[in-house]
């Protein structure tokens, strides 16, 4: 839970800082668009132009190869990608017993990675942008994130307007701006934007129309900069880009919680568990001197080795008492798993004073203690 503040919290303070930089530069959906399955689709079958050329003309040998080329890779991408995205979830080794073992003793995890495979598939073959504008809410947060003191990727329209069309070896005309209205900024822009219309959501902030637009203004002989990243403040008053009071606010929330999260990360437990009494269930009488309770355990361990817990009473029962494990003797505990089991604590009736007692239950590696659990002991009302 903490975590997942402190995430939205840095998401706010870096929206507020600097738009969606992470949309361009950091989300994994741009990156496998623009540095892999784009590259391998301008390799196999051109460039824009000549990529619309091959759609636009009649199927010959030489366009069935491509597309059948094309589809084939990145199916096969999208299938590597599925098996990772798959390792997260269900961790490597139980993606190396699917990929190992028979199909049909993990049938739901071969479908799973069929399924992600064509999901994959299905986005960067067409979908594409379309989840940065159509699924992902991350846009529709800019306008509430966004002040007018934001780092975004921004046209001067100070300096570009009015626009007028460029004309070789002719002077500029007169009380135009710099802006030749040729139009690459949107050719370029991976959502079909138009950048001059201001912030929009769709902006991923991929900065391909500053890189467009610079090689235009070269090519003109005029300054670059046209379009670059700047904030709403800096492009109509001429102010730098600064450190506003809302990004200090956010900044020092980030901090506590980030020195927070550290703290707890550090002292977590690489053993834990809970101890809970059976439901419905109160107190039993062994024989005529003694009470025993039912208990449930469930232990989790972080470790990347199999842990044998024994569990012994700890405190004044450590001696008054003990437990007895049912059906085995200890919890076999795998790497980085969760393992459960039932017990009897059973302590002599001249040891229960109270109702409801506190005992301390240690739980064990051979003679090491790995850490404690606290629960509850149901006595009868009285003493005796």
């Amino acid at each position: 839970g903490l975590t997942m503040v402190t995430f939205i919290i840095f998401i706010v303070l870096f929206t507020a800082a600097f738009g969606r930089l992470f949309c361009g530069w950091v989300c994994p959906q741009t990156i496998f668009m623009e540095m892999l399955f784009r590259k391998v689709e301008y390799l196999i079958e051109g460039d824009a132009a000549k990529q619309k050329m091959l759609k636009n003309s009649p199927w010959t040998t030489e366009k069935i190869r491509k597309k059948i080329t094309k589809h084939f890779v990145f199916f096969l991408l999208a299938f590597i990608i599925a098996n990772f995205f798959l390792a997260y979830i269900i961790g490597i080794d139980e993606l190396k017993k699917i990929i190992s073992e028979p199909v049909s003793e993990h049938m739901v995890g071969f479908l799973s990675i069929i399924l992600f495979s064509f999901i994959f598939y299905g986005v960067y073959i067409s979908f594409r942008e379309q989840i940065c504008t159509v699924i992902c809410p991350y846009g529709r947060l800019q306008s509430v994130l966004l002040d007018r003191n934001s780092m975004i990727v921004a046209y001067d329209h100070k300096r570009g307007e009015p626009r007028g069309k460029f004309k070789k070896n002719q002077p500029a005309e007169i009380n135009t701006g710099d802006c030749i209205d040729c139009f690459q900024c949107v050719k370029v822009c991976p959502t079909g934007i138009d950048i001059r219309n201001g912030t929009q959501m769709e902006c991923v902030g991929c900065t391909a129309c500053i890189d467009a637009c610079d090689r235009i203004m070269e090519a003109v002989n005029k300054p670059k900069g046209l379009v670059r990243y700047a904030s709403e403040n800096g492009i109509t008053e001429g102010k730098k880009l600064r450190y506003t009071g809302r990004m200090k606010l956010y900044t020092v929330l980030l901090i506590l919680l980030s020195g927070i999260l550290t703290l707890l990360l550090i002292s977590r437990k690489d053993i834990d568990g809970t101890i809970i009494r059976t439901k419905g269930m109160v107190y039993q009488e062994r024989g005529t001197d003694s009470l025993s309770n039912l208990f449930n355990i469930k232990v989790i361990n972080k470790t990347i080795k199999n842990i044998p817990v024994t569990l012994r009473l700890e405190g004044d029962a450590k001696n008054a008492g003990k437990i007895e494990l049912v059906g085995a003797t200890d919890i076999h505990l795998k790497q980085e798993d969760q393992a459960s089991g039932s017990f009897f604590i059973v302590l002599p009736r001249t040891f229960v004073n109270n109702r409801k007692m506190k005992l301390v239950i240690g739980l064990y590696d051979g003679d090491k203690r790995i850490t404690t659990l606290k629960t509850n002991f149901a006595g009868p009302f009285g003493k005796y």
